[in-house]
């Protein structure tokens, strides 16, 4: 109930206008109406004025409303949509263009009904006056008398003729008069003809009745028809010799009354129905109708009746107007198959023919119509069912079921369009499994990176006469570039820089494996001194403080023979490292170091000289049974060792690459600084040649420097 409630609840301001304004028209129409019962009548009328006024808004409102309802419920749908378009496009022009055909046809066959009785009626005008000129004839020529012609009259039984001298018929009358006449409110057919008679010059006058007789004739192939005459103030309906005359309670506006006679002479003879007609008391308005005729049977299912109706053109006997007030209406009652009888009265054998040739191509077009709409029914379900299914599998990838699929039926663009949804929910699903596996690696990356960062020197100390300082800086996460430093007592101190073939993972496990076993040969060479230099060792020991070395330090050249084979066993082929190692003693000043295939380093001297360490042999792990030179170098005080990664060196840009000369250019422009600042300036200068490209290496840069 609360859901029902929520839902008429007004959202818009419109809509919220729209509920004031009606709860204002309901409260007005219940003060209006409570106005009314107590009597206060111009009170409620002037609310009522309100009411109307309101209502008239409410009603525009309502209406803009109720079509921005349609717009977004209903139109929200593509299949409404379609089904709204084809209606529009298709179903109302259709309709629109039958129902035009129906109600022109319709029009045209009433108007061929109307037209067929009224041609029928003035047909007998037209035998009256052959047959009044036939009369005449024969009373001025053949001196027969009216009497013997109307005896023998068999074509208009109950025609009266009669011969008035030319000064006393109605001025109006013309020779070879004929038509429909009104005298005293009764019809007739007439017809009138000047002719010389002996006595002088007559108007031979034909008067047929228009009763029920008559009009049974002209509606003997056509149906039933009635004519309505003038409006007449009887009571019931009476039958005057054989006319039947019935009543009718419809009012009319104003009754004219019967058309008196200018003279006694001028008066035309009538029958004694007129004469009781003409007399009768009036107590009511009413209009005289006179009806005659049959409709034939049906002849097929579609053979159905129809009404039709016109005017007859009718003047007045007495002053000869005929005004549209004179004019009588015919109404009458006929099938299809009789207007189309008469249509095809002249076609004769091949009337069948034509009507089954009709019914056919209207067969063939009520297929085709049926055929296009099924077509046209079958084609948007196609493509609304195409819509909803993409509708739908929207809300299954939106809830995160990337397993969803559609069932695709159809070999269309839309089909095409259904496969290709799957193709693409197939493809997201599968880059989320690769961004969560890329997730999972990149976490254990960073695991792998917090693990590499604890085996770089945490703390550099150096010694009393050494200043040392180092740097790694990855180009991804992990680095596979390798430094260290290895204490052995106040004054000696070892110094290890290596680059690892590849990167990434594989890479820093191999870093990490050396750095293992560099510091495990390098424990094992100095506790396994023969007893004599562990005594001295222990001598130099006083009070559990190391005050001075007498241990001798390891042989780099030994260790790296010892790394290589390591490596060479363990590893795969492709992989090796080189690796610079050094040993320096701050009592003699002097650097012992053995160079694997690295960089060699730099001692930049305080006079700016140069001296690069290159003495040792093959990278490690590539070859076995490698033997490795030694060599002991002194520094003097204020140089300054520089060991580096082809990451500092091989940067390239337009120019080409950054290169040691560079390198050491950026170290002296800075050497009076302390070790870091000198680092970063280093590493910064690197960065800047580089510009805004991706960093394409590890970056690893050990700066030593005798201070005493």
């Amino acid at each position: 109930m609360k859901s029902f409630l929520s839902r008429l609840r007004p959202r818009g301001r419109l809509a919220t206008f729209t509920a004031y304004l009606g709860a204002i028209e309901l409260i007005l129409i219940l003060v209006e109406t409570v106005s009314r019962r107590a009597g206060a009548v111009s009170t409620a009328d002037a609310i009522g004025d309100w009411t109307g006024l309101l209502g008239f808004v409410l009603f525009i409102l309502a209406f803009i409303l109720a079509v921005r309802w349609f717009r977004s419920h209903v139109l929200w749908s593509v299949r409404n949509r379609l089904l709204v378009t084809y209606l529009f496009v298709g179903a109302v022009p259709v309709t629109l263009a039958l129902a035009l055909a129906v109600g022109s046809g319709y029009l045209v066959v009433e108007h061929l009904a109307t037209f067929l009785a009224v041609s029928e009626i003035q047909g007998q005008e037209q035998r009256l006056g052959a047959a009044n000129a036939a009369a005449a004839d024969l009373i001025a020529h053949h001196n027969v008398a009216p009497d013997q012609i109307m005896a023998n009259d068999t074509v208009f039984p109950g025609r009266s003729i009669m011969n008035l001298p030319v000064k006393t018929a109605p001025a109006w009358l013309s020779d070879g008069f004929t038509g429909l006449v009104e005298d005293h409110d009764l019809l007739y057919l007439r017809a009138a003809n000047k002719t010389t008679t002996p006595r002088g010059d007559v108007v031979v006058i034909s008067s047929v009745p228009f009763d029920q007789k008559f009009l049974a004739r002209v509606a003997a192939n056509l149906g039933t028809l009635t004519i309505y005459t003038k409006a007449v103030n009887i009571h019931e309906e009476s039958t005057v010799k054989g006319v039947k005359i019935a009543t009718i309670d419809i009012k009319t506006d104003s009754a004219k009354p019967p058309s008196a006679n200018p003279s006694p002479s001028k008066e035309v003879p009538r029958t004694e129905a007129a004469k009781t007609e003409a007399t009768k008391t009036k107590d009511r308005d009413t209009s005289q109708f006179i009806t005659a005729g049959s409709v034939g049977a049906q002849r097929f299912s579609l053979d159905r009746e129809f009404n039709f109706g016109g005017l007859v053109q009718t003047r007045n006997w007495v002053d000869g107007s005929n005004d549209p007030g004179f004019d009588k209406f015919l109404t009458g009652t006929t099938r299809l198959s009789t207007i189309y009888s008469y249509l095809t009265a002249s076609m004769g054998v091949w009337t069948g023919v034509v009507g089954t040739i009709l019914l056919v191509v209207s067969i063939i077009f009520a297929l085709v119509v049926l055929i296009a709409l099924l077509i046209g029914i079958r084609l948007t379900r196609t493509i609304t069912y195409s819509v909803a299914n993409l509708y739908r599998a929207t809300e299954h990838i939106n809830r995160g079921e990337f397993e969803h699929r559609i069932e695709v039926k159809e070999r269309d663009q839309l089909a095409a369009l259904q496969k290709s949804f799957n193709s693409m929910t197939e493809s997201i699903q599968r880059l989320i499994i690769e961004q969560k596996e890329k997730e999972r690696l990149q976490s254990e990356l960073e695991i792998a990176h917090e693990v590499q960062a604890q085996l770089f020197p945490a703390a550099i100390s150096g010694t009393g006469t050494l200043e040392l300082y180092g740097l790694c800086q990855p180009a991804r996460t992990v680095s596979g570039d390798y430094y260290d430093f290895l204490t052995y007592g106040p004054e000696q101190i070892g110094i290890a820089v290596g680059d690892i073939s590849g990167k990434g993972i594989s890479a820093a496990l191999l870093m990490a494996t050396i750095h293992s076993a560099v510091r495990a040969y390098e424990q094992e060479q100095l506790f396994a001194v023969g007893a004599g230099t562990a005594k001295a060792f222990a001598a130099g020991v006083q009070g559990g403080v190391l005050t001075r070395s007498s241990v001798s330090l390891p042989s780099p050249a030994h260790m790296l023979w010892l790394l290589n084979r390591h490596l060479y066993r363990s590893t795969q082929p492709e992989k090796y490292a080189t690796l610079f190692l050094g040993f320096y003693d701050g009592d003699t000043h002097r650097l012992t170091y053995s160079n694997a295939g690295h960089l060699a380093p730099i001692i930049m001297g305080s006079d700016g000289s140069i001296r690069r360490l290159e003495a040792g042999g093959m990278v490690v792990g590539l070859f076995d049974n490698m033997e490795y030179e030694e060599e002991t170098v002194e520094l003097r005080k204020g140089d300054i060792f520089i060991a580096f990664s082809d990451g500092m060196t091989e940067p390239e840009n337009e120019f080409g690459e950054f290169g040691e000369d560079r390198l050491i250019e950026a170290i002296s422009a800075s050497s009076d600084q302390p070790l870091d600042r000198i680092t970063s300036h280093a590493i910064s200068a690197v960065m800047d040649w580089i510009g805004a490209t991706e960093q394409p290496d590890d970056i690893t840069l050990v700066l030593a420097r005798r201070i005493n």
